[in-house]
């Protein structure tokens, strides 16, 4: 059974209940389509025989969960955690931690590769999950029955998988494994808006200069900000592609601006002045601070063969691990490696399973080897 909890002293008496639990199991609903920010619609909690579906819109004050959200004493279980995490780190302004997130747990264990959560739980548990609520609007109230029975789901089999998917990561050896993916998590910074690095994501951008990048550049970062301000998506504020127009068509006045496909006249009219200070700021920039696309080089013939020779060696340590092969690396991922002049793949557990293997390889103290139909690697004596 779960509580369904839209009062405050409700809430007061579950966290009471809850608090000297060692773990927790967390999952939210949200809604962003039509606002900046994800606005919080529900927060699903599980807590040994204690669950919850929390109303945030019902209740004004969630602070009493903080308690229990930013003890270091208490691990916040979760299923791809980076949107829940966004979400309440928005709400209050710290992350929870510590956590523990089983998606990239599941990799390690060689489950899937960024698994889903209806996976992970067939795969380990056996059960199949409804997916009939999986588009539900959970801002509108009252929520039904069904709503909240496939919401609490999502606590209530994680409440399962989680001390599974501990006591195999602890056989295999591998429980700090995943420690760097929950730091990286749980660091504030992973949320921060960072308004002048968003033309990078902004489509269509492959064929401008770098001056008009240095224009794309102070464009994006005034949109963010803009949308940020007014709580509303970019795409409202203006579309990506009258950004990579204007950087491009740099007019420089009103007939110009609005001559652009797809703005309208209200648009040009009420951020014209704006755009031209972008044009110009971005202009004015110092060249050596224009950016510059990297743009992905072909490799040569040699770091190519390379990097399929180092791929089996990657397939042979995930054979080995019984893990997939993309949890470790792809051969882009090697390529680039190649082609930077890096001795090793990564500082993770990732590289820690293959780097030593890759260097003996390029250092000819291993070699690959076939033996009755089977790739090996082999130490040169």
């Amino acid at each position: 059974m779960y509580q369904y909890i839209d009062t405050q002293q409700a809430l007061t008496d579950f966290v009471a209940q809850i608090r000297s639990c060692e773990w927790i199991v967390i999952d939210t609903e949200f809604i962003r389509e039509k606002t900046y920010y994800p606005q919080l619609c529900l927060i699903q909690i599980a807590a040994g025989e204690h669950m919850a579906c929390i109303d945030p819109i019902a209740i004004e004050d969630l602070s009493e969960l903080d308690v229990i959200f930013h003890d270091p004493k208490v691990v916040k279980v979760f299923h791809a955690a980076q949107q829940d995490l966004e979400i309440l780190y928005y709400r209050s302004g710290k992350v929870p931690a510590p956590i523990f997130d089983t998606q990239p747990a599941a990799s390690i264990l060689g489950v899937g590769e960024q698994i889903g959560y209806a996976g992970l739980v067939e795969n380990l548990l056996g059960v199949s999950l409804a997916k009939a609520e999986s588009r539900t609007d959970w801002s509108k109230r009252p929520l039904s029955k069904a709503q909240l029975e496939y919401a609490i789901d999502d606590v209530r089999y994680l409440q399962q998988l989680y001390p599974v998917i501990l006591e195999k990561l602890k056989e295999g050896g591998r429980t700090n494994w995943p420690s760097r993916d929950f730091d990286r998590l749980t660091n504030s910074d992973t949320y921060q808006l960072n308004s002048r690095t968003r033309w990078q994501k902004v489509k269509g951008l492959q064929n401008l200069n770098r001056q008009q990048l240095s224009i794309l550049r102070e464009l994006a970062a005034w949109r963010e900000e803009e949308a940020a301000k007014r709580n509303r998506p970019r795409r409202w504020i203006v579309a990506d592609e009258i950004l990579v127009d204007l950087a491009r068509l740099q007019p420089s006045d009103l007939d110009g601006v609005q001559a652009i496909r797809g703005l309208n006249s209200d648009q040009a009219k009420r951020y014209a002045e704006i755009w031209f200070d972008c044009m110009i700021a971005g202009r004015e920039a110092p060249e050596s601070e224009w950016p510059e696309m990297k743009r992905r080089m072909k490799p040569s013939l040699d770091i190519d063969i390379l990097a399929d020779l180092l791929m089996v060696v990657i397939r042979l340590e995930a054979e080995k691990q019984g893990i997939t092969v993309s949890a470790i690396a792809s051969k882009k991922q090697v390529v680039t490696m190649l082609q930077e002049g890096r001795s090793t793949l990564s500082d993770d557990w990732r590289g820690e399973l293959v780097n030593e293997a890759i260097a003996s390889v390029r250092e000819q103290q291993s070699v690959l080897t076939v033996i009755d139909g089977k790739a090996q690697l082999l130490t040169n004596s």
